[in-house]
């Protein structure tokens, strides 16, 4: 989560660009796809309440620069972008109705900590698709296990980013007390995200939006 600042006149354009990130995901979603399959709106609900459960399970020193599993490579792999950014729309509602963010940093917390480290996900796992051996093993360590690890790497950088140029927290503070330690999280979100993997490819590879079984287990 991220604390929207002291921004001024700045914060009406934060919001706007957040509300304009969601709609787009929302109005390019397949709507008529879900309907066939029901059984997805469930699971987009049971997603929200185990990611938000993670979310609240922090750890961290100062207001704002916490660690904790993200979640978001496993996600988009298995409902890609568009659905990715709707539940964790939801699990921001979650985190402001619990009061471990105000309403008014909703906005920032789901276009850099949210947007951002989803779009890039997306990107690496098409970057993978295109250019590296259609394994399930390739699948499973690259476009999962590294993406985890370089989805945390955008939200930190996104969050020590916003917080330097918002002046909230001093730049060696961001540095020692957050920076620092983040290639302590790369192995568990690595990890949480890369089992998660393994098992759908092994059990429910066609809940994967973004597997394709004939190109993965094909001859």
């Amino acid at each position: 989560m991220i604390y929207l600042a002291e921004v001024g006149p700045y914060a009406w354009l934060i919001h706007l660009l957040a509300v304009a990130l969601l709609i787009w995901a929302a109005v390019t979603t397949n709507w008529k796809a879900l309907r066939v399959h029901p059984g997805t709106h469930h699971f987009m609900f049971g997603a929200v309440l185990v990611l938000s459960g993670f979310w609240v399970l922090k750890a961290g020193v100062h207001d704002g620069l916490h660690f904790h599993i993200l979640g978001i490579a496993a996600i988009t792999l298995l409902m890609g972008w568009r659905l990715a950014l709707l539940v964790y729309a939801g699990v921001l509602a979650v985190m402001v109705l619990v009061g471990q963010i105000g309403l008014q940093d909703w906005s920032v917390s789901f276009l850099l900590g949210v947007g951002l480290p989803v779009l890039v996900c997306y990107q690496f796992y098409l970057q993978v698709y295109r250019r590296l051996p259609h394994n399930p093993f390739v699948y499973i360590l690259v476009a999962g296990f590294l993406n985890a690890a370089l989805s945390q790497v955008v939200f930190v950088s996104s969050v020590s980013f916003w917080y330097w140029i918002t002046e909230y927290h001093a730049p060696h503070l961001i540095w020692n007390d957050y920076l620092s330690y983040l290639i302590l999280t790369l192995f568990p979100e690595g990890v949480t995200n890369g089992m998660f993997i393994s098992g759908m490819v092994t059990f429910q590879p066609r809940w994967l939006s973004t597997f394709d079984e004939d190109s993965y287990f094909g001859s």
